[in-house]
């Protein structure tokens, strides 16, 4: 009996498709090769709680599930032990001290650094264990004469973008960030050089799985010559981006640490998207839709910079569709 496969982000774009054309899940399992059971597992676990099925959602939420979780996170008696004794005063080094010497046989000893990282989990901040810390900062901050460790392996500088990229003379060369609003999830916003052509998705995290893979289901609907490169700033959110060199071949380059205008391009599109997206707002409230029909606003608009012609227009010609959009 073959193994069993996950269903790959090919499979989960298709199958967004036969469901929006209403086929059954019978159907939809015939077209896809699979079993009944696997679309109806996909559906259950990764579709919206409208019911709606996104593929880049569904491709991030598999790819977070697939994520290890933290020592502290398995071992509910382990993590009753560190929170008694934090809320004893004792530190995270005395913590960890004290597991090493096994006196607490049934419990396995971390390291201070794993409790750091428990503490400052997202997932674990509604506890609000950092007040029981010396200094009690609400946020994870780097210590005095430490080395920093880059998190994000194989960076490609900045320094290294081709001319015609820096010069804005080819299509397909990208820069990306993310939109953040009070306590709801972020947007990601792909913004091409040349064209000024800005694309919105709606993140369900900011966790690097998610994050690709609204890039990966972004980018494989364009054609390929509209995906050379991307540019990133520092974000961990965006370590995964191997992905784009591996399986869409796009070269991936990264800006200095706080500078932000060398890829001033999206931060003029952020400044943008502030309009309908300010810092105060609830992105909960707002639909997929909603979302989509900013960024279409945004690619509508004439631009100096094009000869006042829209993003869309300007991206349309260089696929070789010259079109003209008359408003009335």
């Amino acid at each position: 009996m073959p193994g069993y496969s996950h269903l790959t982000a090919d499979e989960r774009d298709r199958l967004a498709d036969l469901k929006a054309d209403g086929l059954s899940l019978g159907a939809i399992a015939r077209t896809l090769g699979r079993a009944t059971s696997t679309i109806s597992r996909e559906l259950r676990r990764n579709a919206l709680d409208s019911g709606a099925y996104r593929p880049h959602v569904a491709e991030g939420a598999y790819l977070l599930r697939r994520q290890r979780a933290a020592a502290l996170e398995t071992r509910a008696k382990l993590a009753t032990y560190v929170r008694d004794r934090l809320a004893e005063g004792w530190s995270p080094e005395q913590i960890a001290g004290r597991l090493r010497l096994g006196i607490e046989t049934d419990l396995r000893a971390v390291c201070a650094e794993t409790i750091y990282g428990w503490i400052y989990r997202i997932g674990q901040k509604a506890e609000r264990l950092w007040r029981f810390l010396t200094r009690r900062h609400a946020r994870r901050r780097p210590r005095h004469g430490r080395v920093s460790r880059d998190v994000i392996a194989e960076k490609a500088h900045i320094s290294q973008r081709t001319c015609d990229a820096n010069a804005r003379e080819t299509v397909g060369h990208w820069e990306a960030d993310l939109v953040l609003c009070r306590r709801s999830r972020p947007v990601l916003v792909l913004h091409e050089r040349k064209t000024r052509l800005t694309l919105m998705s709606r993140l369900a995290g900011k966790t690097a799985a998610e994050t690709v893979a609204a890039m990966m289901a972004t980018f494989r609907r364009l054609d390929p010559k509209m995906r050379g490169s991307v540019t990133f700033d520092n974000d961990t959110c965006f370590a995964r981006h191997m992905l784009l060199r591996g399986m869409l071949s796009a070269t991936t380059y990264f800006c200095d640490a706080y500078a932000s205008w060398q890829k001033g391009g999206v931060e003029n599109a952020n400044g943008r998207i502030r309009r309908w997206l300010p810092r105060s707002a609830n992105l909960d409230e707002l639909s997929e839709a909603d979302i989509q029909e900013i960024a279409m606003t945004i690619n509508l608009t004439p631009r100096k910079c094009l000869g006042y012609r829209s993003p869309v227009e300007a991206f349309l010609s260089e696929l070789g569709r010259d079109v003209e959009i008359r408003f009335a």
